[in-house]
């Protein structure tokens, strides 16, 4: 089951780490958010060229720290009933934007490749199209299937510990290390995901047409 699908269950948890930001502008929370992404995707590019496991270790912490403060913004907003469809945008498109500098880290670093990084992106991306364009004619934004953003970035740090702790390489073909074992993943999965996603759309605006 999708991450995302459990959004009513993580809010006891985001109503306590809420507490001390909500002094701050949630567009705040959204761009200090987006600028530890695209940290943590320079220090995965860098990585394995220089001192490979602190950068690593590095972008594991950048990237916990990114998905807390994305999960606080939009939380905060409506705690503070400051929510907005400007805000709404700006979250979306730095999401969009922090998933390009992710994808593109893990794609050039030494352990990934980046033929299989642009088939990831084209996976994340259509996901994340074919989940508002639903919202954008008139049904519900649509999170579900195998491969929300909440499990890309879980993925993402499981894979970093891996790659930390027990790092393997492969050869057939391609090298398959973790962390292109992940790319891999978020191409057959993101285009699973956007395929659920536009049967669900479809079938959803035929009952809205009659």
């Amino acid at each position: 089951m999708a991450l995302d699908s459990m959004r009513g269950t993580v809010n006891p948890i985001l109503e306590k780490l809420s507490k001390p930001f909500m002094r701050f502008n949630p567009n705040t929370l959204t761009e200090v958010s987006f600028l530890f992404a695209v940290l943590a995707g320079v220090f995965i590019a860098i990585s394995g060229r220089i001192i490979s496991s602190y950068f690593l270790i590095l972008a594991f912490i950048l990237i916990l720290l990114s998905s807390t403060l994305d999960a606080l913004d939009g939380f905060v907003a409506r705690k503070k009933n400051i929510s907005s469809k400007a805000g709404d945008m700006l979250d979306h498109t730095f999401d969009r934007y922090s998933d390009i500098a992710l994808i593109t880290g893990f794609a050039f670093s030494l352990y990934g490749n980046i033929y299989i990084g642009i088939l990831a992106l084209g996976g994340v991306f259509m996901t994340s199209y074919l989940g508002t364009q639903a919202q954008a004619l008139g049904l519900k934004r649509n999170y579900g299937g195998v491969l929300g953003r909440a499990d890309r970035l879980v993925l993402m740090l499981v894979i970093l510990i891996i790659e930390i702790i027990f790092p393997f390489s492969y050869n057939f073909y391609i090298d398959f290390t973790p962390i292109n074992i992940l790319l891999i993943w978020f191409f057959i999965a993101g285009y699973i995901t956007s395929g659920e996603r536009f049967v669900q759309s479809i079938k959803g605006l035929h009952q809205m047409d009659g």
